[in-house]
């Protein structure tokens, strides 16, 4: 058995922002997902970031600067038990699911520094893996976007209700899945599937910036590493 047919976790995470170094978290989704598809909520709640939610992070979302100030708890007080549930996972050796994680891996990073908690933990022990970074490897020229609205899609995955985080959670553990068991090559444990990931991306990296030069593209090269960001 390897890691698709076991239980995972997924992390996603709604913010204010695509900047890693400023956004504030307003929306957490951490979900245990067994082999048979049950889930369950290890934190599923919103934050009150304390700063204004601009109208397109609403309108992507749906999630109202007054139902932050309603029902979201303080940043400390969700950031730190979603680190506790991360501890937890990590020491049971369930891996961690994260569409794009050089998004999500180092907002929540960064959030956590910010209201002074213990940082997160290296990888490995954690056991991270994007879909998105085993996509790009395994399909590498084919056309189109790769968001997880397209890629769920593509792998023939549901997705109701984009954009909050328990959907992207469980569309993002389908995708998951679905890629190990159409690629066998993906299908390698541990420190060996993080590996295996940091490789891919630095492969994708290095062909995408190699196009831009190619092209005369003004856009700035990849620089980011993964999962850091």
């Amino acid at each position: 058995m390897t890691w698709h047919e076991g239980p995972l976790a997924a992390l996603d995470l709604e913010a204010t922002g695509v900047d890693t170094r400023t956004a504030r978290i307003i929306e957490v989704g951490l979900f245990r997902i067994e082999a048979d598809g049950s889930a369950r909520p290890l934190v599923d709640r919103l934050i009150d970031p304390g700063v204004p939610v601009p109208e397109k992070v609403t309108e992507l979302t749906g999630i109202r600067p007054e139902d932050l100030a309603a029902n979201g708890g303080a940043p400390a007080e969700v950031l730190a038990e979603t680190r506790a549930s991360i501890d937890a996972l990590v020491e049971e050796g369930v891996p961690i699911v994260l569409y794009n994680a050089n998004y999500d891996w180092p907002l929540l990073a960064n959030e956590l520094v910010r209201n002074g908690l213990d940082p997160l933990p290296a990888v490995p022990p954690a056991i991270l893996i994007d879909p998105l970074v085993l996509d790009r490897h395994v399909d590498r020229y084919r056309k189109g976007k790769r968001t997880l609205s397209t890629v769920t899609g593509h792998y023939g995955v549901p997705l109701e209700g984009a954009h909050r985080a328990a959907a992207d959670a469980a569309a993002t553990v389908g995708v998951a899945r679905a890629i190990a068991e159409r690629y066998p090559k993906v299908q390698v444990d541990g420190a060996d599937l993080v590996a295996l990931q940091i490789k891919a991306h630095t492969v994708w990296k290095d062909s995408f910036n190699a196009y831009l030069t190619k092209v005369g593209s003004s856009r700035p090269p990849i620089t980011e590493e993964w999962p850091t960001g």
